[in-house]
């Protein structure tokens, strides 16, 4: 049960005997919030003029605005918490009531308490005044401030108590595409908190802000889209025209950041930065005035179940995410479908759209190209190999190892050198005939470079251990471990995770002693491999896009339905909406093999390498550059240490040993 006080607070409000403020929630954070040096850039007194957008976001929380309910849908760092925080200050201090601030987790409602709220109320004497002066006693600690006429209770998306609690005049939710789509049995955390503020009619408050996540699962997205859709609109400072800030509007010359410029979308003058400080404070002083051309605009106005913000990166004051950072993640995000979806998310404020169809497998095997199999094509400086373990029926007897090996060249371009199969059985790497022996073969055989008089050796290769892990760890334990490297497949944020050191013996036990497993982020790679499957052939002379793959003609069609062989779909686990990967078909051993060669060069260090490095490995080769194309803009680097690729005398052109199974 809640406390005697936080009841009575509630009735008295709903009876309207407690007295509601004049001052709007802006006026009264400028008049009293202090920002404390430890949670804050920019430590002080708090200023709305500093980010002039959040002013009708506060006061639409004021008792004397009419309206009830706003959503926000933000870029990170804008400003979304900040102005649930002042509405805090506003309610203890000038309108009581009972209020209600959701978190996505526990640990995120006490961190606000800590960090945001507590320094808050000690820079306020007039709210240190209300509450209980024993911090972490009952009445004032991490989740309830107890004050005259009112509480706020600050919980969690998944707490059921506290969204079961008693009513509730004013609802913050906070970052709500973080929240569970469901807690057990109880429903919609979103909904069940809503329910809290039914009895106080027209006049409860509630107010959304997030980040988008996910097209079709965002939250705050579907609340932006049923509401009368505001963006906020500046003039320029050329034409004067209200204008909007749109990313593609936003230019700068190719890798130099430094040159960015917004266009004006009416009359294509070229916009400094700094001039963003007049734009925004402008449309501030004009909106206030009465010109409701500029600040918050409607684009739906005939939708009024609810008021909805959305603004994007560009927006953020001079002196927080310049236009030259966003500039340089845009360009650092291409090819790289994992952080194009932070960016997309954290910067635009727009949903990622996970959804979508693999790439289309009879294009792909169409689109072959006629270099000959077994042979390393010019452009190919690096080689590795990806091999996924197959059990087959009888525990491991009728398996085989399926091996994409892939020759890599600047700017993340490859081409597929062979793909062979080695039958056999797969639990036991010592008998006479196992594929094993056959895999280790590849670590010494060599292949001809179409550069005449050239050959390479592989650099390394990746190994699933997901299936009949103890025979993998005891085959790699006995190979060099700077060519040969464990894999585990796993859903993480980067594609290669730490290693730990693991190995078997005979009986399967591990020691701490062998061979070091790394884990691989498969999704994160499936993700970026379907993009650059996804891409358009170059035109006749022009260099190939990033991540551009080459398949020879000798490939069959089953190869590519492998390779395209699942898609990205999106399931209810434990409460919340998950990106996963499911098969279509079922066989995708080549798609397996492909992410595990990519996983082993990216821990090479491919996506380091600088222009001086391929120069090096040309040079480690013996290629004649004047016979090389021309090579694309490489990526920046954060290591001088690499390997030189593996070279040998040059043998006679001849078949592989992919049919010997």
């Amino acid at each position: 049960m809640l406390c005697s006080a936080y009841q009575l607070a509630a009735d008295q409000v709903g009876a309207g005997l407690l007295p509601d403020s004049a001052l709007t929630v802006s006026e009264w954070a400028d008049l009293n919030r202090i920002l404390d040096s430890k949670s804050s850039p920019e430590p002080g007194r708090w200023r709305t003029s500093r980010t002039p957008y959040l002013r009708e976001l506060q006061d639409n929380l004021s008792i004397s605005s009419p309206v009830i309910e706003f959503c926000f849908k933000k870029p990170t760092q804008i400003g979304g918490t900040a102005l649930m925080e002042n509405c805090v200050g506003y309610v203890i201090d000038q309108a009581p009531g009972p209020g209600l601030f959701l978190q996505p987790s526990q640990d995120l409602a006490k961190r606000l308490v800590r960090q945001k709220i507590d320094p808050m109320i000690e820079a306020c004497p007039t709210l240190a005044a209300k509450l209980p002066q024993k911090r972490g006693a009952g009445g004032n600690n991490l989740e309830e401030k107890e004050f005259p006429g009112g509480m706020w209770l600050f919980k969690w998306a998944s707490s059921t108590a506290g969204l079961r609690s008693a009513s509730i005049r004013y609802l913050l939710m906070d970052e709500l595409d973080e929240w569970k789509v469901e807690i057990g049995e109880q429903g919609d955390p979103e909904q069940l908190a809503r329910n809290r503020t039914n009895a106080f009619g027209r006049r409860k408050k509630i107010g959304a802000a997030s980040t988008p996540t996910i097209t079709g699962s965002s939250k705050i997205s579907a609340l932006y889209d049923d509401s009368d859709q505001r963006v906020y609109r500046m003039p320029c400072p050329y034409c004067d025209l209200p204008i909007t800030f749109v990313f593609k509007h936003l230019r700068w010359t190719k890798g130099k950041p430094e040159t960015v410029r917004y266009h004006c979308q009416e009359c294509e003058a070229p916009i400094d930065e700094y001039r963003k400080t007049w734009m925004l404070e402008e449309a501030d002083r004009r909106n206030v005035a009465g010109d409701k051309r500029y600040g918050w605009v409607p684009t739906n106005p005939d939708n009024r179940k609810r008021r909805g913000y959305w603004l994007t990166g560009l927006y953020s004051p001079v002196g927080f995410k310049s236009w030259e950072e966003i500039a340089g993640e845009w360009e650092g995000a291409q090819g790289k479908p994992a952080k194009l979806k932070t960016f997309t998310n954290c910067v635009l404020a727009e949903t990622w759209n996970e959804q979508g169809e693999a790439p289309d497998d009879d294009k792909l095997f169409k689109r072959r190209e006629k270099f000959e199999r077994n042979v390393v094509p010019m452009g190919g400086l690096l080689l590795y190999a990806g091999v996924d373990v197959q059990r087959g029926a009888g525990g491991g007897k009728n398996g085989w190892l399926d091996v994409t090996l892939w020759a890599y060249g600047r700017n993340r371009e490859r081409w597929l050198v062979d793909h062979r199969q080695f039958m056999g059985d797969t639990s036991d790497e010592k008998a006479p005939d196992s594929p094993w022996l056959k895999l280790e073969g590849m670590l010494s055989e060599v292949w001809p470079h179409d550069h005449a008089g050239v050959a390479m050796r592989l650099q390394a290769m990746g190994v699933d251990s997901g299936d009949q892990a103890a025979t993998v760890y005891r085959w790699a334990a006995m190979q060099d471990p700077a060519r040969v490297k464990v894999f585990k497949g796993e859903n993480l944020p980067v594609m290669v995770a730490s290693a730990k050191n693991v190995a078997s013996d005979i009986a399967g036990k591990k020691s701490k002693r062998g061979v070091k497993l790394y884990r691989v982020g498969v999704n994160l790679i499936k993700d970026e491999l379907y993009a650059d499957l996804n891409r358009q052939p170059p035109g006749l002379g022009e260099a190939a896009p990033t991540g551009y793959m080459h398949f020879p003609e000798a490939l069959d069609p089953e190869f590519f339905a492998q390779l395209t062989g699942e898609r990205r779909v999106q399931r209810l686990v434990k409460g919340k909406v998950k990106t996963l990967w499911e098969p279509t078909r079922p066989r995708v051993e080549v798609l397996d093999s492909t992410v595990y060669a990519r996983a082993v060069a990216y821990l090479a260090g491919l996506d380091r390498f600088t222009e001086e490095h391929w120069q090096g490995f040309e040079e480690a080769l013996g290629l004649d550059k004047t016979t090389l194309p021309p090579a694309p803009v490489p990526a920046a680097a954060t290591s001088d240490h690499v390997e030189k690729p593996t070279t040998a005398t040059a043998p006679g052109r001849k078949r592989s040993t992919y049919w010997d199974r």
